[in-house]
């Protein structure tokens, strides 16, 4: 196994995040690197781990979910649930994208899409602040002007 990735395999990687359905062709023409070395090493960096899964970036305002927002969640560690398990229950929710356990003032971190503003509320307040192991809520609504 490679310990480390190369300029090359940099520029693989990034150029995936923006264009993974691309063919080996496009890649190679894109990028300046021959269409074998692109194979050869897409092949060998998802056999290493470097590559999970090939996935689709949805736009969620065009099947029914103009509100994006991030829900900063601080744990009540007196619950008798386990962080890392709230956070994996909270990522099974329908209009969570993400739920990440992280540091700082803010113990979880989620992405999630609603219809309404209304609906985000109620997701919160109804669902959120309700179950076991949540302490408080943030919602940041996002308004992403830039596409």
């Amino acid at each position: 196994m490679q310990d480390k990735l190369d300029k090359k395999d940099v520029q693989i990687l990034r150029y995936l995040t923006e264009h993974g359905r691309d063919k080996i062709s496009e890649i190679s023409n894109n990028l300046g690197i021959p269409r074998a070395t692109v194979f050869e090493r897409m092949e060998r960096l998802r056999k290493e781990g470097y590559i999970k899964q090939y996935t689709v970036k949805v736009d969620y305002e065009k099947i029914g979910y103009p509100i994006l927002a991030y829900i900063l969640i601080n744990f009540d560690f007196h619950s008798d649930i386990d962080q890392t398990e709230l956070a994996r229950e909270l990522g099974k929710l329908e209009n969570v994208i993400s739920a990440s356990v992280i540091a700082g003032g803010w113990d979880i971190l989620l992405m999630t899409v609603h219809r309404s503003m209304k609906e985000l509320s109620n997701f919160v307040l109804g669902k959120l602040r309700s179950m076991e192991g949540i302490e408080k809520t943030l919602s940041v609504p996002i308004f992403d002007l830039v596409k």
